[in-house]
């Protein structure tokens, strides 16, 4: 009984069995569904990459002029603000950081004293150049603070994202010669912060060498 039904009866012989037709409608289907899936995805990645690119551009302007009244380098301002805000101008933070630079609140009181000039409002500040402006002065006058230091720039930046009290502690704790300065910064935060920065100055350097 069980090896007569082991092969297909003559009248079916002449047609694949239904199962196997549906099996690969919807294989078939499914490989479709993959590949739209695969086509919207990388329609978006390259969206996304494009946009990115074009928002990266909007201020090169903006912080090459800024830069310069501050004889800073236009990279390094690039590059805080592709870490702080990933050029997001309404971007808004957690304790108050305001725009492209995320300037709190302090930083534009220290600029109004020093520059004489006053800001109305906190809404002014979302305003990219004005934002780009006290960012600049404020990464500049740390900058100044430690220039006779071959760490100047980490210690700025440090600085800038932990603020100067507690770079004043690290400094005078750490004073080893030969120690790797970014082992005097305390806070692991502020350590991958600075490590982002530097390695997006970098970055801009080597693609865009006419950013002056």
């Amino acid at each position: 009984m069980r090896g007569r039904w082991l092969r297909t009866p003559p009248m079916f012989q002449h047609f694949p069995p239904i199962r196997s037709q549906e099996h690969r409608r919807h294989a078939g289907t499914g490989r479709f569904m993959l590949l739209l899936l695969a086509v919207a995805g990388l329609g978006w990645w390259g969206w996304y990459r494009w946009d990115g690119d074009r928002r990266s551009h909007a201020y090169d302007a903006i912080i090459a002029e800024a830069a310069r009244r501050q004889q800073i380098s236009p990279y390094l301002v690039k590059a805080v603000i592709r870490q702080e805000s990933n050029f997001q101008r309404a971007a808004r933070g957690r304790s108050g950081e305001i725009g492209l630079m995320q300037i709190m609140p302090g930083a534009i009181q220290d600029w109004e004293h020093a520059t004489g000039r006053n800001c109305q409002s906190l809404g002014m500040v979302f305003d990219p150049r004005l934002n780009i402006e006290i960012g600049t002065w404020y990464l500049s006058r740390a900058m100044n603070q430690w220039h006779d230091r071959p760490d100047q720039v980490i210690l700025a930046l440090a600085q800038y994202n932990a603020g100067p009290g507690k770079v004043q502690k690290w400094v005078q704790s750490q004073e080893a010669v030969g120690e790797n300065p970014l082992d005097r910064i305390r806070i692991a935060s502020t350590r991958t912060y600075i490590k982002n920065i530097l390695r997006y100055r970098e970055n801009y350097e080597k693609h865009q060498p006419q950013f002056q």
